[in-house]
């Protein structure tokens, strides 16, 4: 089962497609661009939150893109298990969908999804990685002790998110910290309404460090983007994580953790496609 691909047009999926393998959209045309952009989602996700804005965005551009959903996530399979998967589950899905795309990657990627990404590099197939909000190599335990100090309510609500069933109304402090007070409420709760639970076993092993190789030693260009409001992954982790990849960066004004959905995703699209398209990909 952790082989198969079941891959679906952006906007064709079936709504029973659960349980068949992992979950691939796809979007944009094939031999526009030198690379496909693989985009891989964060906590509580899944491969629809790329669909909202950025791969439209991106594929109107002409690059081809795809969208996985790990195991447990969207209409992957595995929703039964999702407290036993892993990090390294995580990587097996993103090279099962790397193995199903042709050609060079370019790995866009989101928070815990980031941290999956820094995990693939040292393939010689991935060319570039844009990673937004991303969780560090060096982990997460150190800004959640501060986030606890800090703003305890909302570590509380971070704490309760593997838990929350489809039908308990997302915490408030979890909307602010998620998006930017710009966005409609009603926009707020619907996009949190599509949420789901976390796997506790990733979430804890997100909190220490991983192996990973440096970008900037591997000669893969990449580029992170940074919330500065961002209370989840906070600036300062951000920006080491930038250093350590000898990454280009930017930090965000006016704009949440859930920088692609939110009221200004556009300001990440535009970025990313702009330094994309600034880089000699070839084939």
């Amino acid at each position: 089962m952790a082989g198969q691909v079941v891959a679906f047009p952006r906007r064709d999926k079936p709504a029973d497609a659960q349980g068949d393998g992992l979950e691939l959209l796809l979007s944009g045309p094939e031999d526009e661009r030198p690379a496909t952009v693989l985009f891989l989602h964060g906590a509580a996700a899944g491969a629809w939150i790329w669909a909202e804005h950025l791969m439209p965005a991106l594929a109107s551009s002409g690059w081809r893109t795809a969208a996985v959903s790990f195991r447990g996530h969207g209409a992957s399979y595995g929703r039964g298990l999702l407290h036993t998967w892993g990090l390294l589950d995580y990587l097996i899905d993103a090279r099962t969908a790397m193995a199903s795309l042709e050609g060079p990657i370019v790995i866009v990627a989101h928070s815990l999804g980031a941290l999956v990404a820094q995990m693939l590099l040292g393939d010689p197939r991935i060319r570039a990685m844009v990673l937004m909000a991303p969780v560090p190599a060096e982990g997460l335990a150190g800004a959640n002790v501060r986030l606890a100090f800090t703003d305890p309510m909302l570590w509380q609500e971070v704490a309760r998110m593997p838990f929350l069933s489809p039908d308990t109304k997302p915490p408030e402090r979890l909307r602010h910290a998620l998006f930017s007070e710009t966005l409609d409420d009603a926009r707020a709760g619907s996009l949190l309404s599509r949420m789901q639970p976390e796997s506790l076993r990733a979430l804890a092993e997100a909190q220490w460090p991983r192996p990973v190789g440096s970008a900037r030693l591997l000669g893969v260009p990449m580029l992170v983007l940074g919330a500065k409001a961002d209370p989840l992954v906070p600036q300062d982790a951000v920006m080491r994580t930038a250093w350590f990849h000898g990454a280009d960066r930017a930090m965000l004004e006016r704009i949440g953790h859930a920088m692609m959905i939110d009221a200004g995703w556009e300001q990440p699209a535009s970025l990313a496609r702009a330094w994309l398209e600034g880089l000699s990909l070839g084939r």
